[in-house]
């Protein structure tokens, strides 16, 4: 048999592991409907348009067991199912471990509101504007972008997720993933993570909580009239820059990390270690309450 032949033979019976089946759906949804897509691996991509419908394509991957797209005109789901495996426990345990990535690509009204579930598809979001955005993550970065939601939530474990989006509230949690948030921000901002880094600019917040253990905060933005700001690391950096015309009390403690501030003095403990920091910023309307144990808070007015 000739080496040809050989190749020939070999690409024949590799093709169909690569093989998908194609989507091709559209269903009815009012323009200010739900929809909720929920796919375990591979790829979800979402896109607007201004018809008053859902139209779901890309290619299910070979294991898949199908693809199910049920609701009404008010609210959609859509998810990839995956036959049950022996020895295994649902979701990202038991099923669809030796499938094929799935990629969808959904496009939906753009006033919608939108909830994703996956564990480790990577996700991708443009030019949402609904009433909700929430997606939820295990191991799939999620990049989120043009988009402004009334309110959104993000929870991501090990994936890094990357959000340019305007609105009144976002939290955004992660485990190990590095957060990015920035854009068109006001109202209330939220943003956990234990090792993951933190990096935020936004313009005039009402309320900032910060919370992380290891992973450094880099955070820029204005605080509106009466404001407030908490942030609280264990061994994370935190490290602020506010503008000059920020009115706020300030407040710094660390156990034994370093303080850097323009305003204001350090005191440091008489007896053991520990350090803090008071002082005024304008007119002192609102509140900044920063708190770390070994990181550094580095605080910068420009």
């Amino acid at each position: 048999m000739s080496v040809r032949t050989l190749l020939i033979l070999g690409l024949m019976a590799a093709g169909p592991a690569f093989a998908g089946t194609p989507i091709n759906e559209v269903r009815p949804l009012s323009a200010d409907g739900q929809v909720t897509v929920e796919n375990i691996k591979g790829r979800i991509v979402v896109r607007t348009w201004a018809q008053p419908q859902v139209r779901v394509t890309g290619t299910l991957g070979k294991g898949a067991e199908k693809l199910v797209v049920e609701g009404s005109g008010q609210s959609l789901h859509i998810e990839v199912r995956y036959p049950e495996q022996k020895n295994g426990w649902g979701g990202w345990g038991g099923r669809g471990d030796e499938s094929e990535p799935t990629i969808l690509e959904v496009t939906v009204p753009q006033r919608a509101s939108l909830e994703i579930d996956s564990v480790s598809a990577d996700v991708d979001v443009q030019q949402m504007a609904g009433r909700k955005l929430s997606v939820d993550s295990v191991s799939g970065n999620v990049v989120v972008t043009a988009s402004s939601p009334g309110e959104a939530s993000f929870e991501n474990v090990s994936g890094d997720t990357t959000l340019r989006i305007t609105t009144n509230k976002v939290s955004v949690d992660s485990v190990s993933g590095d957060i990015s948030l920035q854009g068109g921000l006001s109202g209330d901002v939220s943003m956990e993570s234990v090792s993951g880094n933190l990096r935020l600019v936004a313009n005039a917040l009402n309320r900032l909580d910060v919370s992380t253990v290891s992973g450094d905060a880099t955070l820029q933005l204005a605080l509106a009239n009466a404001g407030v700001i908490k942030a609280e690391s264990v061994s994370g950096n935190l490290g602020f820059t506010l503008p000059a015309a920020t009115s706020a009390n300030l407040h710094v403690e660390t156990f034994s990390g370093d303080i850097t501030s323009p305003v204001g003095t350090v005191q440091t403990e008489e007896f053991g270690p520990g350090k803090s920091l008071n002082a005024r910023l304008g007119g002192g309307q609102g509140r900044i309450s920063l708190e770390s144990f070994s990181g550094d808070v580095t605080l910068q007015v420009k």
